[in-house]
Order: C-alpha cells, then sequence, then structure tokens
C-alpha cells in the first residue's frame, strides 16, 4: 500500500526527513527496508546507508543506487558514531534514526513529524516498537538507567518477577495519547537536526547499546523533551546482524551499562567503587545463567520455524499491512491446523492469533502473533485483513472488538464458528450445560453487533461434534483408553443418532466459503438491495447463521464401537447398561479430567441430535464424509 503524499503536509508545510539507516551484516533485512522506504518517503526526503564494514553482500545492491546516499566505512565504528557520519550527511530539519530490521507501516512517520511539529519543546521521539508477535519491545519507552533498576531488568530477564523496578516500561499500561519519557530506543526515533548538532550527536564512546539512552538524557539535560507515540508503530525483529554473538553482544551491554552509570552517577571514589563491584557481580550472575538472559534475549529471537531472512521480511511485511492477510482466532487446535494448512496451498498469508504461539502449527505464508497486539496494542497493529476465520470459543471473539471493528476491516468477509450446543443443551436442566447455552448466544449475540455495520458478509457457523485430527479430546480419548486397557466397551443402549463431522470438511468448505464467496447470498443480497433501493433503505449485510454435519447419521454405540475398532483388533467386550453407565459416570464426574462430562450425558446418549447441512451447502458446495474415526 502506497502511503498518501498529502498526509506529509503537517502545519502547512511538507516535513521533509532524513533517514538514516545504519548497516551491519543485515542480510535482505537492509534491501527490504529501504526499498519500502523510497516508496513511501515525501518528495525531498533523503535516505542515507551507513555501511559498518559489513562482510555479508548485504550491501551490494544499494552502493549504486541513486534514490540513496550511500556511505561506504573501511572498519566497524560502533552504532553511534555510524549514526554521527550519516547524520552530517543530512539536510532536512528532521532526521529519522531507524534500524534496518524495522519495518514501518504507513502513517508511522508523519504521526512521529506531526507530533513535533506540534510539540516544540520537544526534540525527539519515538515510535512504538512491537516484536514480530505484536508485543511491545522492552526498549520502545523507559526510565533513566540507574544501578537499581539495572539490576531489576537483569533478574527479572532471568527469573520471571516483577518485584523488582527496571527501566524498562513496556509492562506499563499503553498510553492512548504521546507521553513525555525519560528515554525512547534508537531502533526508530526522530529528532531535530538542529538539536542533534547542538548536543553533539550521539557519543560515539558507546560503541553499541545505551547510546540511545545517553542520547535522551543529555536531550533532556539541555533543557528538551522526549515524546513517545504509541500510535506510531514499527514492527522491529531485533537481531538482523547475523554475525554478533551472544556473548559479544553481552560484552556490548555490560560496558554501554558502565559508560553511562559513570557519567550520571554520583560522583566520588566509594560511589565508583560500588558501582565497580555491583555492576562485577551482575555480569557475574548473567554470565552463569545463560539459560535466562541470553535465551530470552538472544536465542529466542529468531522462531525455530522462520529459517531465513526472506521468510522474516515477509513476516514484517504482514505485521505492517504490506500483504493482506487472513485472520485465524484460535489456530492451536485440529481446525486451526486444517484452515492453516488449506489457506497456504490456496497461497493465502495467515495471521494465527494464539496465547502460545510455539504452540501453533504454522505452514508457509503462516505467522502466529500473540493476543496483546490485538488487545493492549491495537493502536499499533496495522493488518491489512482481507478475511477473518474464528474456530475459538465464540464468547471470546468479542473481547476483539475494539479491533475488529475497525473501518478498514469493514469490507472483509467472516467465518465464524459457534456450535450446535447452543440448540441441543437448551432442554437441560445441567446448570453447566446452561452456561454454554449462555456463553455460546452472548458470543453470537456479540458477533452481529460487531459486524451492523459491515460491507461484507458473516456467517456464523454451527457445527456438530467434530472429530479428526491430533487434538481432538473426544474420539482420540476413547481411542487412547481403549489402546491401553485392550478393553472395549459395548454401550447398546446410547442409541441416540450424531452426525460427526471431521475438521478437515469443515475447513474444506468453510476455506471456500472464505475465498469464493457465498454462491446463493450474492443473489439474496442483489435481490434485497433492489428492494431497499425501492423503499429508499440502505441494506445491512448482517450474519446469518448455518449449521454444519457430517455426511453420516450414526448412533452414539456405532461411533464407539468404529472407534474401538480402529484402535485394536482384539481386546476384551465389555457389556455396561444403562444403569452402570450412570453410576459409573457419576463417579467419574469427580476426576479433574471428568468434571466438563455434564450430569445428564448418559441420557442423552439416548437423544438424537440431527442438523441439516442443505443451507450451508447451498452457500458453498460441499460433500461431507461418512464417519470414519
Amino acid at each position: 500500500m502506497g502511503e498518501d503524499r498529502g498526509a506529509w503536509v503537517v502545519s502547512g508545510r511538507v516535513s521533509h526527513l532524513s533517514v538514516v539507516v545504519v548497516n551491519f551484516n543485515s542480510g535482505a533485512f537492509l534491501e527490504a527496508t529501504t526499498t519500502a522506504l523510497l516508496a513511501s518517503l515525501p518528495p525531498g526526503s533523503e535516505l542515507i546507508v551507513v555501511d559498518n564494514d559489513s562482510s555479508d553482500s548485504s550491501a551490494a545492491p544499494l552502493r549504486d543506487h541513486d534514490g540513496i546516499i550511500f556511505v561506504q566505512l573501511e572498519r566497524n565504528v560502533g552504532f553511534g558514531a555510524a549514526a554521527n557520519i550519516g547524520a552530517a550527511r543530512a539536510r532536512n530539519e528532521l532526521i529519522v534514526f531507524l534500524n534496518p530490521d524495522a519495518f514501518v507501516p504507513d502513517g508511522t512517520l508523519q504521526r512521529m513529524a506531526g507530533y513535533l511539529a506540534a510539540h516544540a519543546e520537544s526534540a525527539l521521539c519515538g515510535a512504538l516498537l512491537l516484536d514480530f508477535q505484536g508485543r511491545e519491545q522492552a526498549g520502545s519507552r523507559r526510565y533513566d538507567p540507574t544501578l537499581l533498576r539495572s539490576w531489576g531488568k537483569a533478574v527479572r530477564s532471568i527469573v520471571p518477577t516483577h518485584i523488582f523496578p527496571t527501566f524498562d516500561r513496556h509492562d506499563e499500561p499503553l498510553p492512548s495519547m504521546p507521553v513525555q519519557v525519560d528515554a525512547i530506543s534508537g531502533a526508530c526515533m526522530m529528532v531535530r537536526r538542529q538539536v542533534h548538532q547542538n548536543i553533539g550527536g550521539f557519543d560515539e564512546g558507546f560503541f553499541l547499546h545505551f547510546e540511545d539512552l545517553d542520547y535522551c538524557r543529555r536531550a533532556r539535560d539541555a533543557g528538551w523533551d522526549v515524546g513517545f507515540v504509541p500510535d506510531a508503530p514499527v514492527f522491529h525483529y531485533q537481531g538482523a546482524s547475523g554475525l554478533v554473538t551472544a556473548d559479544r553482544l553481552l560484552q556490548h551491554k555490560h560496558a554501554g551499562l558502565a559508560r553511562y552509570l559513570d557519567k550520571f552517577g554520583s560522583e566520588g571514589k566509594v560511589s565508583r567503587a560500588i558501582r565497580t563491584l555491583a555492576l562485577a557481580a551482575l555480569k557475574l550472575a548473567v554470565g552463569i545463567a545463560p539459560w535466562g538472559f541470553r535465551l530470552k534475549n538472544i536465542r529466542a529471537r529468531r522462531p525455530a520455524t522462520l529459517v531465513n531472512d526472506n521468510e522474516l521480511i515477509k513476516v514484517g511485511q504482514m505485521l505492517s499491512g504490506t500483504l493482506p492477510v487472513v485472520m485465524l482466532f484460535g489456530a492451536r487446535s485440529d481446525l486451526g491446523d486444517a484452515f492453516n494448512a488449506r489457506l497456504s496451498a490456496c497461497g493465502q498469508n495467515t495471521v494465527n492469533v494464539s496465547r502460545n504461539p510455539a504452540g501453533v502449527r504454522t505452514p508457509p505464508g503462516s505467522i502466529t502473533v500473540h493476543p496483546d497486539m490485538l488487545v493492549r496494542n491495537r493502536v499499533g497493529a496495522r493488518l491489512n485483513v482481507a478475511g477473518l476465520v474464528s474456530v475459538c470459543p465464540i464468547w471470546e471473539l468479542p473481547g476483539y472488538a475494539d479491533f475488529l471493528t475497525n473501518p478498514s476491516f469493514r469490507k472483509a468477509p467472516w467465518v465464524v464458528l459457534s456450535s450446535t450446543s447452543a440448540v441441543t443443551k437448551q432442554e437441560s436442566a445441567e446448570r453447566a450445560s446452561q452456561a454454554v447455552v449462555s456463553k455460546l448466544c452472548a458470543g453470537e449475540d456479540g458477533v452481529v453487533r460487531m459486524r451492523s455495520d459491515a460491507a461484507s458478509w458473516t456467517t456464523i457457523v454451527r457445527p456438530t461434534l467434530i472429530y479428526g485430527g491430533r487434538r481432538n479430546r473426544n474420539i482420540n480419548k476413547i481411542r487412547q483408553i481403549t489402546t491401553i486397557l485392550r478393553i472395549k466397551i459395548n454401550i447398546d443402549f446410547a442409541r441416540g443418532s450424531r452426525q460427526p463431522i471431521h475438521c478437515d470438511d469443515i475447513a474444506e468448505w468453510a476455506t471456500s466459503l472464505l475465498l469464493l464467496g457465498p454462491v446463493n447470498q450474492k443473489e439474496a443480497i442483489q435481490d434485497a438491495d433492489q428492494q431497499a433501493r425501492k423503499h429508499g433503505t440502505i441494506i445491512s449485510t448482517r450474519p446469518i447463521r448455518v449449521d454444519v454435519a457430517g455426511g453420516e447419521a450414526v448412533s452414539f454405540a456405532e461411533m464407539v464401537n468404529r472407534t474401538q475398532a480402529t484402535a485394536c483388533a482384539g481386546g476384551i467386550r465389555l457389556y455396561c447398561r444403562r444403569g452402570v453407565a450412570k453410576l459409573l459416570f457419576s463417579l467419574a464426574h469427580w476426576l479433574p479430567w471428568f468434571r466438563e462430562v455434564p450430569g445428564d450425558f448418559v441420557s442423552r446418549l439416548e437423544q438424537d441430535f440431527l442438523f441439516s447441512s442443505e443451507e450451508a451447502i447451498a452457500l458453498q458446495s460441499q460433500v461431507f464424509r461418512r464417519f470414519y474415526p
């Protein structure tokens, strides 16, 4: 998506920028970042790339680029010194220092420029830095480092505790408006060129790390404020310089902290001696706990499922809104696996939402973000949502309402799964069953409210009993018990009919519906639109509800028999009558893993729960398979 050049007009004039990017072995990130910047910066802006004697080929495509001021250094002088060299080439009044692994969505630099235009007292401002899972990064906004806060940061990186203070503020609530802070990150900061010159630029005594904290401190000491702009997001990979080892990085951090505290700490021999001892102890503590600090802050930066820079670059482009995506809620499930596979096969870029990103199977073109991105950090979310699939409990979806009701998503079609339990458990006297019905109905009503003014269609899908996949708790539990005990239980009294549906069939049908659109609903909308125009009203594409069921109706007893037959060929067969089953389930209900089973479970086994898929098939044709566990 190209940026609106007119949006750069601030206070009646265009804000020209000089963007300085310092590169050191950043691989393909550098070209991806600079290409995006060249396409989005307003006329009159400059892009300055300073290469810190990289040994990879990252800078090669830019050396002779007409739109780039390229500076090649003969040795690695460190970030601050290289940034100063780039800033010395800048001609515009606003300088942006940007890391080569930072992806800048549309509007971010405009908002930062607008902030400085509106706040003459501010020398510089920083962006909201988000990682590749949508969580705010530690350096996004900060307090001034002190010895106590530095110890607290180290302890927090080793032990998951919030008892000790730290100079990072990412765990604090995200402000709704720009605010003044002590310090921001050099990964993306915008500064007035005159201020940069007046304070002497970056202190080149810092080789890597803490130079941005020192910079902000000196700007404030000179009488200026430092701003943080929360609605100016930047997605920062943090760690693109692949040849910087973990040990070397820790050495730079320790040296930077020591220099910072010496500059701004208390004077006197005693104070210096205390700092020296405390820093030595801190270095020792971090050094003997590699599983904490190093694992959390260095090794975990590159997700195991992402194997090269090109894939990571695509992630940054998806998060920053450059590429359209399909959102998938409830991805860590059998249905999530099935949807991910089909969407990937259809060439779709999928953004999964999960509190446990590591537990999501992500095929090519699929990434996972933390819910924080859509709730806590939603002002920074810049996803270009082309469609939405939800297989999470439907009552959880309204919790994302502030994000999902964004006007830019009105044209995106939705497929949202609910459950036929909203019908089958209505007459149950069990409190747990009634609670499920209430939550399902509340969730469906919430979806209807969120889509009340949508410009595209929404389908709420109520599937019957779902099976298939590796996580299924119903069929897989029966199979597991049969395999271990080699006992097959015959429950002939359970004659109630079911229509179990395979998760792959749901995903196949719903993916076709999402990508191709509903067949008959288009005609219905056209007819309704004609009627609306005739009566002078506005057509509303309100959500519709459909049931989906498997291609075969079988008794519950037959379901169990077929499942047990796939678990083992032999085994002992036991016959269980209704009374015995009721007693056993009453006793089992007290066990932790059986507490979800309702008290009227046995009586429900004799009831028919049958549904028709005709309305679903009318929207998008599909043949649902027979029951094969």
